[in-house]
């Protein structure tokens, strides 16, 4: 049971307004404009460097769609999320100026929605000061997106604590209503998590949040809070080449009702990358690869899956790589571009790419107008067809089901 009583299954009217997908453009004036007279030449060609960077960003993001939520709200996110992630821990040291000044180079290029946790460590901090500078620049306004994920194994949920929290996530992002708060719930069989979504709605009904969203969350989950008329715009699901268990059903259910799906781990921490493409010796007959360093946290949860997907072994995944490098080097693209694109194709998916360096900025333009043809699809099929997992709902082995 999820501990809903009658009291909380009033009538919730949901308002299945799908908004139209916009375009989107930065309008960047030069600085100095207004005190030309008074600028040195140095700083005028600074000025004009300023703008033509800002003519060049816009230029780019012209043709980047901006799809909205199915709630009537007017928020407009890209197609490609920034992922906070990695600021949780365990990726190394983070330089906070660093990666701020990475943020502003997404931000700047139109990438400018953001997918943070309270949960993440100093992220929701970090973006909140982030937030802050940019928005005394009066630069094009940035969508901030967190997640709620109580300790349901220390304390149950109750309105009360759901919003100090959520009031927490909004002290943190300097914010006085957050653009979409996604919901997690570690394990099912302990009740209140229908209850917890509906004080999340409530929430949104007092102006504290815009949009209300899902994440890791399986069918049967899904389905419960959208009878309850918990007010879901999206759900944040593990998706890659690797982890398809989105297709076993979640697509199809969120497609019929207009819900979004974000998708991480679609790289698998870099898993899907050129860097663990090899040709492997040959010992006794049978292909022997070097051993993967999983040094970073990403690493090691992905590495889980791709054992999953070679039934034990490296040796499915290690040919995938193969497949998908041959098909970047026809499109001149990264292997990564490839695993990513995959994915989308899969449906009205939109990844979320981690923002630790802007090493990802160049591919994610590229992800955006790589088309995978019919041969391309046919020898990934071909590979995927061979796979041993993972199988079953979101989230289902890691949660122990």
């Amino acid at each position: 049971s999820d501990g809903t009583d009658a009291s909380t299954k009033t009538c919730r009217k949901r308002r299945p307004t799908r908004p139209p997908t916009t375009r989107f453009a930065f309008v960047m004036d030069a600085p100095c404009a207004s005190t030309r007279a008074r600028c040195s030449k140095t700083t005028r060609r600074r000025c004009r460097n300023v703008a033509v960077r800002g003519t060049r960003a816009a230029r780019a993001s012209l043709a980047m769609p901006r799809p909205g939520f199915n709630d009537g709200s007017d928020t407009r996110f890209a197609p490609l999320l920034n992922g906070m992630w990695t600021l949780a821990g365990g990726h190394g040291k983070v330089d906070v100026q660093e990666i701020m000044e990475v943020m502003s180079k997404y931000a700047r290029s139109g990438y400018t929605t953001f997918d943070t946790a309270d949960i993440y460590g100093p992220s929701e901090r970090i973006l909140g000061e982030f937030y802050e500078q940019w928005r005394m620049q009066e630069e094009q306004p940035l969508e901030l997106f967190t997640k709620f994920v109580p300790n349901i194994f220390r304390e149950p949920c109750s309105p009360k604590s759901v919003e100090k929290t959520v009031r927490n996530s909004m002290n943190m992002l300097k914010v006085d209503k957050i653009d979409l708060v996604q919901m997690h719930w570690w394990d099912y069989t302990i009740p209140g998590m229908v209850d917890a979504a509906l004080a999340l709605t409530d929430l949104k009904e007092k102006g504290m949040i815009k949009s209300i969203g899902m994440t890791n969350m399986g069918l049967d989950a899904m389905d419960q809070m959208w009878n309850a008329d918990v007010p879901i715009v999206c759900n944040q699901v593990q998706f890659s080449l690797i982890d398809r268990r989105p297709l076993n059903g979640m697509v199809q259910f969120c497609k019929d009702k207009d819900i979004k799906i974000f998708a991480y781990g679609s790289v698998m921490g870099g898993l899907l990358s050129e860097k663990f493409v090899e040709e492997p010796a040959k010992v006794f007959g049978r292909p022997r690869y070097t051993n993967v360093n999983l040094d970073t946290s990403s690493l090691k949860m992905y590495w889980a899956l791709v054992k999953k997907f070679s039934g034990g072994s490296q040796d499915l995944w290690r040919e995938l790589l193969g497949v998908l490098k041959g098909i970047a080097l026809k499109h001149e693209v990264t292997l990564t571009c490839v695993a990513i694109r995959w994915v989308m194709d899969q449906g009205d998916i939109f990844p979320i790419i981690g923002v630790r360096n802007a090493k990802h900025l160049e591919v994610n333009e590229k992800v955006l107008s790589l088309v995978l043809d019919t041969k391309d699809r046919e020898a990934i099929d071909e590979v995927l067809s061979r796979s041993k997992g993972p199988t079953g709902d979101i989230f289902s082995f890691e949660r122990g089901d």
